[in-house]
């Protein structure tokens, strides 16, 4: 199993349905893990999903991710409280259907960049800002594999993907020359969560197993840790990261 032990994690989205699932893989391998927040609904949903390992190393802090001042704060706070950001987890987005890039309202449009850039973009802002300040840690950004394909009437869900993978590249660049490193996890297919309900595959990786696969990322217990972008398609490309592993059933 991999460690964490003695690791500062910082879980963007961390109350999401797949975001919980990382959240939980790092308490249970060691971590001290903060959470910013904007739901008290979704925060005491974690609070009672982890609390069973939890201890007292999950800190969830009331900051809502598409406000630049709340981030502001939030960054501040963690510059004043931390000594170092080992991890960082950016885990936003969400799926849109309903129309044809020509026939999109523009509303739908702002929501969908504000969901899956703007977050993006503020978490960067305040969270890989320290890391640089302080040289040192660990950056992943979570994005979907719709950046590849544009599935009908959800072609908008496309274009902010290949900008997220963009963004990927933009990071991994500025960080050229000093100790961070800063990749993207692509997630090919849907992802098992608690809230799937039936619809979903045995073959899928689960949320918790997504934050295994970052945990060992993170501490290099993985092959191929020092390439930028990871492709998963399923379970089975879980097994064949870890030396040794023996493969789920």
């Amino acid at each position: 199993m991999v460690s964490l032990r003695d690791t500062t994690a910082v879980v963007g989205g961390g109350t999401g349905s797949v975001g919980e699932g990382i959240v939980r893989a790092f308490l249970g391998a060691g971590a001290r893990v903060i959470v910013p927040y904007r739901s008290d609904g979704k925060r005491r949903r974690l609070e009672e999903y982890v609390q069973d390992i939890a201890d007292d190393r999950l800190s969830c802090r009331k900051a809502d991710v598409s406000d630049p001042e709340a981030m502001e704060a939030f960054s501040q706070s963690l510059r004043r409280e931390y000594e170092r950001i080992d991890l960082a987890v950016a885990c936003f987005g969400g799926w849109y259907y309903g129309y044809s890039l020509h026939r999109m309202p523009f509303s739908d449009w702002r929501t969908v960049i504000q969901g899956n850039l703007d977050t993006h973009f503020l978490f960067i802002r305040a969270v890989l800002s320290i890391m640089h300040e302080r040289n040192h840690g660990t950056y992943v950004m979570i994005n979907g594999g719709q950046s590849e394909v544009v599935p009908p009437e959800s072609g908008a869900v496309s274009i902010v993907a290949a900008a997220q993978r963009m963004m990927t590249r933009v990071i991994d660049e500025e960080a050229r020359g000093n100790a961070l490193r800063t990749h993207s996890i692509v997630a090919f297919n849907p992802l098992r969560t608690r809230f799937r309900g039936t619809e979903v595959v045995e073959s899928w990786l689960t949320a918790e197993e997504l934050g295994t696969y970052i945990a060992g990322l993170h501490t290099r217990a993985i092959r191929n840790a020092d390439a930028t972008i990871h492709t998963l398609y399923n379970r089975a490309d879980l097994d064949a990261a870890f030396p040794g592993r023996t493969p789920v059933r």
